[in-house]
């Protein structure tokens, strides 16, 4: 199953997340979790903004509240009423 995460429940976040990022550098805070991926990274804070910076383009969404994690292809999305984007883990 996928997890579907809302960002109020920060722990189960931070718990999601730092297995999404286990093949990179993952920094968890109280306020941010930053996952580096040496040639990607992927940053989350608590009051909503996502952002990825990877070769050849960047994203940001300032009112993310709910992230889906897949661990089996990799990738971390964020739907909202006006945006639908994956983040795919450099490596699957």
């Amino acid at each position: 199953m996928t997890p579907r995460v809302h960002l109020d429940d920060w722990d189960t976040v931070s718990t999601e997340l730092r297995r999404f990022g286990q093949s990179g550098d993952v920094t968890i805070t109280k306020d941010r979790i930053h996952i580096d991926f040496s040639s990607a990274h992927v940053e989350v804070t608590r009051d909503g903004t996502l952002s990825t910076e990877m070769p050849l383009h960047d994203f940001v969404h300032g009112d993310t509240t709910v992230l889906i994690v897949d661990h089996d292809a990799g990738t971390l999305t964020v739907e909202a009423d006006t945006v639908n984007y994956t983040f795919r883990r450099p490596g699957g």
